[in-house]
């Protein structure tokens, strides 16, 4: 069957977002010695305005496609299914239409008022088309996951990162000696291309299992048939507050950007501490936020999979599903939290070569844990149709950030760590809240022995072997080595340990693809894994 577990769909889509970052970061490692710092800093001025374009673009539909057509697929209306995708597909090409031709018209006005450097005005025109096949391929992610059939977004998803990493670094080369300006739109052709190979593996997996799924589907002909306009305005109606959620959370980010600076120099610190304060933050947010492409994945599988238990009724189904998606998040957060804030420096200083980044990073690595409760609750949420709570959450959680950020990085023995703690703070904030309001509609969905207990105590053991092991083979290895085999052993240690104590079952390990079902075998024949 094409349709898969929601679990299952999850490690899938999960599996295909780590392949894409690790594709991702030759990206990161090539591109800034084909186009220098110079080049670099001229597409950096470009992403702000390309990310609001594509939140314009997307306008929030996939998640509104997605729920809606779960609901029809559980009630066996067929025809109602397609209507959604119709209209959904509809809206986004008049959204992608809009941004495109907004930062194509508008690409001189871009560059001069926002970017304030005119040589950028051919990357943002070129980048409009993108949004256009961002939003197109969308839709269809939407269709595809609103049936719980994962696989086109996770192929196109990394074909799209293959195709625009591969042509951005060929485009760049070729363009370099006509000038970094024109270097820079390699960059932007490449994103271009990737959007549109992306959209192109998506039409095709349609083409040919649109039938299939469709024919999986129980029929009913008892559907009620909605109009297009009361379609459109249930879309819209859902898509509203994914839209703002998603311009939330770069605004809670700018907090950073906008307080940072001025109460840092109330403090009495140099311009250069600031600066560089600023990056070593930077950093540590890049690596807090990496563990969590599994929950990303998770939310995006939970939101069909919410929708259609809600649809036929079943609470119980709801709160199992529910139960799943919280254990998974914190049987991954609680490990990042501990790899990140025992390996602090050594990790920062692998990637980047600046272990003083280390320091706003174990308190960013308290948010791991946090961070995964917010996608995986904020994912059932959103399945129960409460479109609108994550959001006032989210709210919430930004406001408590504002304030830390503006009482604590004042503070001369703080200084940059404020901001660090304003966003661990403000992610707190959101998963309580997040977690209240599922527990109140579903009921208490965390089994404490297996979810809490359990993953905390291997941990403890994790913390202890991370600490010694890395110690230890530093008298031997490089920091890159010792770090890469302390975290590589201390996962397999906690993820054992957890298989002994019956935490993972072999119909978890089942749920990995290709290998999954093989290795459980293995595992469960030489006594590490229960049935």
């Amino acid at each position: 069957m094409a349709k898969e577990s929601f679990l299952r769909g999850a490690i899938i889509l999960a599996v295909a977002s780590a392949l894409s970052r690790i594709v991702g970061i030759v990206y990161m490692v090539v591109l800034p010695r084909i186009i220098y710092d110079d080049g670099m800093g001229l597409f950096q001025l470009v992403k702000p305005i390309h990310y609001f374009a594509a939140v314009l673009a997307i306008s929030g539909i996939p998640t509104a496609v997605s729920k809606l057509v779960a609901e029809k697929a559980a009630k066996g209306w067929v025809e109602e299914v397609q209507r959604v995708f119709r209209i959904g597909l509809t809206m986004m090409v008049i959204t992608g239409s809009l941004a495109a031709v907004t930062m194509i018209g508008g690409a001189p006005y871009f560059a001069e008022t926002f970017a304030q450097d005119l040589g950028v005005k051919d990357v943002i025109a070129i980048l409009g088309p993108a949004c256009f096949f961002l939003a197109l391929s969308a839709a269809f992610r939407g269709y595809f996951q609103g049936l719980q059939y994962m696989i086109p977004t996770a192929v196109s998803q990394v074909t799209d990162q293959v195709v625009r990493v591969v042509t951005t670094i060929i485009l760049s080369i070729m363009l370099m000696p006509y000038g970094v300006e024109r270097a820079v739109t390699g960059v932007a052709w490449g994103s271009l291309l990737g959007e549109c190979s992306g959209w192109l593996v998506l039409i095709g997996f349609y083409v040919l299992q649109r039938k299939t799924l469709l024919q999986e589907i129980p029929h009913s002909n008892q559907a009620v048939s909605e109009s297009y306009w009361l379609v459109f305005k249930r879309l819209a109606g859902l898509a509203l507050p994914v839209v703002v959620a998603t311009v939330l959370w770069p605004i809670m980010q700018l907090a950073d950007t906008l307080l940072i600076p001025s109460r840092m120099q109330a403090a009495g610190f140099s311009a250069d501490t600031i600066r560089e304060g600023v990056g070593h933050l930077g950093m540590a947010l890049t690596l807090s936020q990496f563990p969590n492409i599994v929950t990303v994945a998770l939310a995006t599988s939970l939101v069909p999979a919410i929708s259609e238990a809600w649809s036929l009724g079943s609470k119980g189904l709801v709160a199992r599903r529910s139960e799943e998606a919280v254990r998974i998040a914190l049987l991954f957060g609680i490990p990042s939290f501990v790899g990140l804030y025992v390996l602090a420096e050594p990790i920062s200083q692998m990637l980047f070569g600046y272990p003083e980044a280390g320091v706003p990073l174990r308190i960013l690595a308290l948010g791991t844990v946090t961070l995964g409760v917010i996608q995986s609750t904020t994912g059932v949420l959103q399945g129960l149709g409460e479109m609108m709570l994550p959001v006032r959450n989210l709210v919430a959680g930004v406001i408590c950030k504002f304030i830390v950020n503006y009482v604590l990085t004042a503070n001369p023995h703080i200084g940059v760590c404020g901001a660090a703690w304003g966003t661990t703070i403000g992610w707190f904030i959101i998963a309580l809240l997040n977690t209240i309001a599922v527990f109140r509609r579903v009921g208490v969905v965390i089994h404490f022995s297996n979810t809490v207990l359990k993953p905390c105590t291997a941990a403890l053991g994790l913390a202890v072997g991370l600490y010694y092991v890395h110690d230890t083979l530093l008298f031997f290895l490089s920091n890159t080595l010792s770090t890469l085999i302390a975290i590589s052993g201390g996962m397999v240690f906690y993820f054992l340990l957890l298989m002994l104590w019956g935490t993972i079952l072999q119909r978890d390990m089942a749920l990995i693809p290709v290998v999954g079902s093989r290795l459980g075998r293995v595992l469960q024949e030489w006594g590490f894994l229960r049935k």
